[in-house]
Order: structure tokens, then C-alpha cells, then sequence
């Protein structure tokens, strides 16, 4: 089997490496899991920015 090659930006390899430490953040994973089940139930803070 031939092997292919991709090529992409740094912007967007960066990317990919910061979305991988993420989802390796037991932590992090948790807040996120946490806030999508408060999004889900209505229960959001409005932000005056």
C-alpha cells in the first residue's frame, strides 16, 4: 500500500495539537462536560462585555 502525505499550515497543526491536549485533560474535560450539561438545562450567565 502507497503512502500519502497532507500538508497543512502551522496555524491549523497548532490547532490540532492544543485540541488533543485538551481532550487529554481529564480537568479541563470535566469543566467542559459540566458547562454543556448547564447550557442544556438553561443555565447560562449573561456577560455584559
Amino acid at each position: 500500500m502507497k503512502q500519502g502525505m497532507i500538508l497543512i499550515s502551522r496555524k491549523e497543526y497548532e490547532g490540532m495539537k492544543e485540541t488533543i491536549e485538551v481532550l487529554q485533560n481529564p480537568e479541563i474535560m470535566k469543566q467542559i462536560l459540566e458547562s454543556e450539561k448547564n447550557i442544556s438545562r438553561g443555565k447560562l450567565k449573561k456577560l455584559n462585555i
